[in-house]
């Protein structure tokens, strides 16, 4: 199935039922990772869902690059928004299943600068339409599924 043919059910809301939200940016080699399936370490945010202030709690290393892991890792993280560059139509529906809102980023900005534009809405959600991954680079649509 193409990836601008599948129309897909809009991801369930970022959960209120925490008073805080938490934001995670995929890294490599110290910086914004444009692949989300290539991430090596994940930078987590936290902040209070009415205020427009995020502290950043740490980088953590991902998981072993399988099938399904990072959403799932990020699931049970607690993550409730992510902001990619490019991702896969099956990682963007396994993170939308979990309840996480994916936003894409619109450069390749700093970490901190990339939380602070998701939490205050100044990115765009990505969707089928627009996830940036259609075959590019030699994979198939389904190249940041990971």
């Amino acid at each position: 199935m193409s990836v601008c043919s599948l129309q897909m059910s809009a991801a369930p809301a970022v959960s209120t039922t925490r008073d805080f939200i938490r934001i995670a940016i995929p890294m490599k080699a110290g910086a914004f990772c444009e692949h989300f399936g290539e991430a090596r370490q994940f930078r987590f945010y936290e902040g209070k869902r009415q205020q427009r202030m995020l502290d950043g709690i740490g980088r953590f290393d991902a998981p072993a690059h399988q099938p399904g892991s990072l959403p799932r890792w990020l699931a049970a993280q607690q993550v409730d928004l992510l902001v990619v560059s490019a991702i896969g139509e099956r990682a963007l529906i396994m993170l939308a299943d979990a309840g996480i809102e994916v936003c894409l980023a619109d450069g390749p900005r700093a970490p901190d600068q990339l939380a602070h534009a998701a939490h205050a809405g100044r990115l765009p959600r990505a969707t089928m339409l627009n996830s940036r991954c259609h075959g590019h680079h030699g994979h198939a649509d389904d190249c940041h599924s990971y």
